[in-house]
């Protein structure tokens, strides 16, 4: 990063087509923030039932969790402007196809539940895309990361308006039906709006045909994996946490987790601002292994808080290192990552950290049948500690292997 410059938030936003691609990606992220809870509403207002709805939902995320790797490396390799329309398509024609399912009263489960999975195959990996723009269009590495900074901040708003909005929508005739067509109309419209803005354009790759290389992209990199084993931790703190409130929130009412969620997104908007108005000179690993274990102790802590205004307080300030570890985690990425591969490594950023939170959630509902809850709050910080020992003892095997190469 160049140390010496330090630009501001605002002149980012002065960036050239800086709000251009901000916009689009906006609305196009506010449809992924939306849909999941649209989906189940719909599915469970239409009589088809808890099993059904929740099959569909989950189908739908697997897919977009599984896939996006894949799809990150077709843009990639034929870029943006080529990959980004037709995802956009088949996502909204997937999720206007459901609703024209449902309203018309079809009850085949097996349509429904392929419908929900091609929809979560071709939602647009905007994210990785719209960091890739970032990049291309930042003079300085000081930009560039405060451009991460606002990414982050911004979608951890939307992922707060998002819910809210599909709330609002409910009220509405038709409610689900029409929060799920608006999530089809923002995903398409956001996406479009991406790929007619300046976007990176594809990088020859260096290796051909079935080359090992080809099919493991940034992973075949071993200074890769300390990054996504410190987020894979992340997204356990970020999967407990949401376990956590669903237990501890109701002390104060069917409100309560939402409130102790939203305390954890505020506080990670926060902590990404803060983050992103500084220089920092050590290395981005480091600074991940020191955000990550700053909220694991916090999860841990939560074992022994009782009191919802605390545990809201611990909420806001575990939200505190989320966003900083993304950045942190976007940054190293670019770093290790060749421009031919900078997609698809960005992608696995929000994967490792996904499947953290899947992991944490699955194990934490186990663990919940037979220990109380802070006690499967304790335990799945002390694996998310292992996960980031793990990471630190690789990465300081990477650096004496680099050492001993440039010595030898």
């Amino acid at each position: 990063m160049d140390i010496g410059v330090q630009p501001t938030y605002l002149d980012v936003l002065r960036l050239p087509h800086f709000l251009r691609v901000l916009v689009p990606a906006v609305i196009g992220k506010l449809s992924f923030a939306m849909v999941s809870l649209a989906l189940l509403l719909l599915l469970q207002t239409a009589s088809a039932g808890f099993a059904i709805s929740g099959a569909v939902a989950g189908v739908f995320g697997v897919c977009n969790v599984v896939v996006a790797p894949l799809r990150a490396r077709l843009v990639d390799k034929y870029g943006a402007r080529r990959v980004l329309p037709s995802l956009g398509l088949g996502y909204a024609i997937s999720l206007v196809g459901l609703v024209i399912l449902v309203v018309g009263g079809a009850d085949s489960v097996w349509c429904l539940v392929l419908l929900g999975a091609a929809s979560g195959v071709c939602a647009p990996p905007l994210g990785a895309v719209v960091r890739g723009v970032w990049v291309l269009l930042s003079p300085t590495g000081g930009h560039r990361a405060r451009a991460y900074s606002l990414d982050a901040v911004i979608e951890e708003l939307v992922f707060i308006i998002g819910p809210l909005l599909v709330g609002g929508l409910m009220l509405l005739p038709s409610g689900p039906v029409i929060a799920v067509i608006v999530a089809a109309a923002a995903g398409l419209i956001g996406t479009l709006g991406v790929a007619a803005g300046p976007t990176p354009e594809p990088v020859e790759r260096t290796a051909h045909g079935f080359e090992w290389r080809n099919w493991v992209g940034p992973l075949r990199h071993v200074r890769f994996w300390p990054v996504l084993l410190v987020l894979a931790a992340v997204g356990l703190v970020l999967g407990a946490a949401e376990l956590v409130s669903t237990v501890q929130g109701r002390a104060i009412g069917d409100a309560g987790p939402g409130v102790l969620v939203a305390g954890l997104a505020a506080g990670s908007a926060v902590g990404g601002l803060v983050y992103g108005s500084r220089n920092w000179k050590s290395s981005a690993v480091p600074r991940m292994v020191f955000l990550a274990l700053c909220g694991l102790i916090v999860l841990l802590a939560l074992a022994w808080i009782s009191h919802f205004g605390l545990q809201l307080a611990a909420f806001v300030v575990m939200g505190l290192f989320v966003s900083p570890s993304l950045i942190s985690g976007y940054l190293a990425a670019d770093d290790v990552a060749p421009a031919e591969e900078r997609t698809e490594a960005s992608v696995l950023i929000n994967t490792a950290v996904n499947a953290g939170a899947a992991v944490a959630i699955a194990l934490g509902a186990v663990l919940l049948d037979d220990t109380a809850v802070g006690a499967a709050a304790a335990y799945l910080a002390l694996g998310g500690g292992a996960l980031v020992f793990f990471a630190t003892a690789t990465h300081a095997l990477c650096g004496r292997t680099q050492a001993t190469s440039m010595h030898g």
